[in-house]
């Protein structure tokens, strides 16, 4: 059964909260492989049966809400209170719905399984979504042997952008594959988290090397072949956050001020680089000086916040293609780009300077928690130091890979970057990693000895 802090107030099956926690995330992390492969109406049953599963548990489970994030929750009522002033009425309430299911699904995923249980279905899934996009880029660059657009989609004889294909067949050209989530970004994105996370469970001993040897390779490959520059950088971010962290965690709490002022002190300096040499990064990067267009989607949206700094134009999320102010507010290539293509200037833009400042406050507390989870030096019953468990970083480097990604892309604000954010968010509100008892519920890899509930039964 469900065993979390605190424990639910109902029962649930952890092996169902499993199956679903693994199930969203695939789903939402193949991106448009859903869409593409059961039209937009099959996919829109797919979604809205998992959301009535995710419904289905919280009200099996009858968790507590109290020991959620409020930031989040504010930052959702914001966007609520925000249909008053709305351009697009009926799509920010349809928006909204979605976006309350989503951080309903991820509630109910972090109050039914423990950290090690929600590596575990992270893990799962973005192998699965990796191994499967590999075999897709084969067969199209094998069998079919050229591109390959929507199944719902006819384009005749026109020539059409790369953008809207779903596979370019370039595994075997030297292309950048775009595998199941249709854009080479996103599978870069899913390439590092995989390896986050298969990293995490060998540190724990909850996989065997050799698999986690291959799925690391796996991850590699798909990392080259998509040769995402955003994700380059996330990966180096991540690297050098993994680091402080480690250096920050071998000493005492009450000795640790030096290291976080030589902390501070290196980022500022690769902050201030970074800024000055922004052009030759981003040739090093290949990219032209206003990375590939973002400068240019970057300054339209500027211009609609200028014109309602304060309140914003109305959320909305992903844009909608059919709302004319958005459809033509980023036109490139052939390609109608519907995000800013940064999360911050886009909710600057959709609820203005105050859903920006509780988007931060959202942001800024979950980096916190996450920190705290993985610097944080837990005492068991007895008093005495906890032995360090390395799903303690797990949040730490995921919230710290889709925040280097939230620069140049908006996924922060929807799908499944939405979903794993706000259950990191959550999990880390209920319990920080260091604090939660070891459970049954963590697998067959945990010793017996340790597979103890925190609470014993009284006798």
């Amino acid at each position: 059964m469900t065993n979390t802090w605190p424990l639910a107030r109902g029962t649930v099956p952890e092996r169902e909260v499993f199956a679903f926690a693994t199930a969203v995330l695939f789903t939402l992390f193949a991106g448009d492989a859903v869409p593409n492969m059961l039209t937009w109406y099959g996919a829109a049953v797919v979604w809205a049966l998992e959301g009535a599963w995710g419904i289905a548990i919280v009200v099996r489970a009858r968790p507590t809400i109290r020991r959620t994030p409020r930031s989040l929750w504010l930052f959702l009522a914001w966007c609520l209170v925000s249909v008053a002033w709305s351009h697009w009425r009926f799509a920010t309430v349809a928006s909204l719905v979605a976006q309350v299911l989503c951080a309903l699904v991820a509630f109910a995923i972090a109050s039914g399984l423990t950290w090690r249980r929600v590596l575990d279905a992270i893990s799962l899934a973005f192998r699965g979504v990796l191994g499967l996009s590999l075999l897709f880029e084969a067969v199209v660059a094998v069998v079919v042997r050229h591109p390959i657009a929507p199944i719902w989609t006819h384009y005749g004889d026109r020539d059409i952008p790369d953008a809207f294909y779903f596979s370019r067949a370039e595994l075997l050209t030297g292309g950048r594959i775009q595998g199941l989530p249709g854009n080479a970004n996103l599978l870069a994105m899913v390439a590092l988290l995989t390896a986050i996370a298969v990293g995490v469970q060998l540190a724990e001993g909850r996989i065997r090397r050799n698999s986690a040897i291959g799925w690391l390779v796996v991850a590699a490959v798909v990392f080259l072949l998509t040769r995402s520059s955003t994700v380059v950088v996330a990966a180096a971010v991540v690297a050098l956050v993994l680091l402080a962290a480690l250096v920050v965690r071998r000493v005492p709490t009450e000795r640790r001020t030096p290291r976080y002022l030589a902390i501070a002190g290196i980022a500022a300096v690769v902050v201030v680089v970074g800024v000055v040499s922004r052009g030759a990064v981003a040739g090093l990067l290949g990219k032209s000086a206003d990375f590939t267009g973002r400068g240019e989607i970057w300054q339209a949206v500027l211009g609609q916040v200028h014109e309602h700094p304060v309140l914003g134009l109305g959320w909305i999320g992903y844009w909608w293609p059919s709302i004319p102010e958005l459809a033509d507010l980023a036109p490139r290539n052939g390609v109608t780009y519907l995000q800013a293509h940064d999360a911050f200037l886009d909710v600057w833009m959709q609820t203005g300077i105050v859903g920006l400042v509780l988007f931060a406050l959202y942001v800024l507390t979950t980096l916190n928690r996450s920190w705290s989870c993985a610097t944080r030096i837990g005492y068991d019953a007895s008093l005495q130091p906890r032995r360090f468990d390395p799903v303690s970083l797990l949040p730490l480097l995921v919230v710290v890979a889709l925040l280097v990604q939230s620069v140049a892309e908006s996924r922060l604000l929807y799908q499944g970057n939405w979903v794993l954010f706000a259950l990191i968010a959550v999990k880390s509100r209920i319990v920080l990693v260091g604090e939660e008892p070891v459970s049954v519920g963590d697998g067959p890899r945990t010793p017996p000895t340790k597979r103890e509930f925190r609470w014993p039964v009284a006798r």
